[in-house]
């Protein structure tokens, strides 16, 4: 019992140290992509925290397995280092006793993992492609922050707003700037461009409107002296699509039990991955004990890159078998399109890291 203390304690902390680490540099890589497409206007900057929020239980699904197999690797391979393998080895206590020592911190880890990737996450994504589709529907100036310019649209169209300011008391805009381009083959070159004192939004119907006030509107092409000016007291533009019921989440965004249900090859390559996430942890555990065996001339580093640069072998395996899956039907499905056959041959290998050297051994004297 002192040895198994001795070992999860340590792990533990290792585990925790390594787990915020990577997530610290994942979660503030993917902040800075948000942070510019909210600068860009493309969402709000009020929604940045709550897609984060919602984002990180699948950064420590993906993050905890390989903090657990580094943490164990780092361990084990410092007791080598120090020649405390050598006394319990010594003492009777091999590797069967490691393996029972790191049980407790396995299945931990599998539970958490498996909350997260057959509930938490799927839930998270739901909220996020909620909040990202709230984000497409919302128009330009709802997006728009005044002084900057925010250009929206397509190859064919395109539109550029501005606000000089923003009457937060009152609820309007002032001096707003309105550009609509046409690109396609009958309006090529068209520009409507659209001043006005002052502008508020509105909404009828359930579509979002700009309520101009004291404007004028020029409409022609650049470069021809057929320009139209048109001064208006009260103009409505519309900037906003019709907003429809919220449409069904991505498959990443749908509960264990609607795939179950579902049955689609997206659904099953799906499923088969959120399994894979748990069978990865005892797999990559039982694998991290024979790679941290380091003598202590060569340094506790020595096997890390071979053995992480495993791991992301063994977890890119099951990335592009779930892309085969996604993307050819059940019936045309071959039989070996499965990631239990990556989890086997995984097996395999860490058999042959406990096993290998003692097979090869007997051929060898035989």
């Amino acid at each position: 019992m002192i040895l198994h203390r001795y070992i999860n304690r340590q792990i533990f902390m290792t585990t925790v140290m390594v787990t915020f680490i990577l997530v610290m540099v994942l979660v503030s890589g993917r902040f800075i992509k948000y942070l510019a497409e909210a600068a860009a206007g493309q969402i709000a900057a009020d929604a940045l925290f709550m897609v984060m929020a919602f984002r990180l239980p699948e950064f420590l699904q993906m993050i905890l397995p390989l903090s657990l197999y580094i943490a164990i690797l780092l361990v084990l391979g410092r007791m080598h280092m120090d020649n405390e393998m050598v006394v319990l080895r010594a003492g009777g206590q091999g590797d069967g006793r490691v393996v029972r020592s790191i049980i407790i911190p396995v299945l931990v880890a599998m539970g958490v993992i498996a909350l997260f990737s057959l509930y938490v996450t799927p839930n998270g994504d739901a909220e996020v492609n909620r909040i990202f589709e709230e984000q497409k529907d919302r128009s330009a100036l709802e997006l728009l922050t005044p002084g900057r310019f925010h250009v929206k649209g397509d190859g064919d169209a395109q539109r550029a707003t501005y606000a000089e300011s923003l009457n937060r008391e009152e609820g309007y805009l002032e001096n707003v700037f309105v550009a609509d381009a046409s690109f396609d083959d009958q309006e090529a070159g068209r520009l409507l461009t659209v001043w006005a004192r002052s502008g508020r939004l509105e909404q009828q119907d359930g579509i979002s409107y700009l309520l101009l006030e004291d404007g004028y509107q020029y409409q022609g092409k650049p470069g021809e002296a057929d320009y139209r000016e048109v001064a208006f007291e009260q103009a409505r533009v519309r900037i906003g699509e019709e907003r429809s019921s919220s449409r069904p989440p991505k498959v990443r965004g749908r509960t264990t039990a609607e795939l179950l249900d579902e049955g689609t090859n997206q659904a099953w390559a799906e499923l088969q991955w959120r399994i894979s996430l748990v069978l990865t942890v005892p797999i990559m555990c039982l694998a991290a004990i024979p790679l941290a065996r380091v003598n202590p001339r060569q340094g506790r580093f020595l096997r890390m890159i071979p053995a992480v640069l495993g791991y992301m072998l063994y977890v890119g395996m099951l990335l592009t078998m779930r892309s085969w899956i996604a993307d050819v039907p059940g019936s045309d499905r071959p039989w070996f399109y499965s990631m239990l056959w990556i989890h086997l041959i995984a097996l395999m290998a860490v058999f042959m890291l406990y096993f290998g050297g003692r097979l090869f051994s007997r051929r060898a004297r035989a």
